[in-house]
């Protein structure tokens, strides 16, 4: 049953993050530049990759991996505003840090994961 607890908090978190779709999505663009000095990818495709990506989160609303993606995200985003609050001591900077941190690094590997499958599909002007 905590399968089902589960995908339904899921679905909450993708719901939240979709009202703040854009933001969330410029994250999303800020996380993958930290990546792309480590991609060998000439600049036109990795334009056309992130043109799709938007793409794919903006239609594929109700796919767990991209809702996940779009949570992701958010927390991320709402952890990293914590970070900088002057209203919170140093202990709970320390923690919204260490939360910060690990939601990006999970954030990177579902990004990671997605990029590789579009990717993998033809673009129009591949051979």
């Amino acid at each position: 049953m905590a399968g089902q607890g589960d995908s339904l908090a899921l679905a909450y978190a993708a719901s939240d993050a979709y009202e703040n779709a854009n933001i969330n999505i410029a994250y999303i663009d800020r996380v993958l530049d930290g990546m792309r000095p480590g991609v060998n990818i000439d600049d036109d495709r990795y334009l056309e990759l992130l043109r799709r990506l938007h793409e794919v989160l903006l239609t594929n609303r109700t796919a767990p991996g991209i809702m996940k993606i779009m949570a992701l995200a958010d927390a991320g985003r709402l952890a990293e505003s914590e970070v900088d609050s002057p209203s919170n001591n140093w202990l709970l900077r320390r923690r919204w840090r260490k939360e910060s941190e690990r939601v990006e690094d999970e954030l990177r590997g579902l990004l990671a994961t997605t990029l590789d499958a579009l990717l993998d599909e033809r673009f129009p002007y591949s051979d």
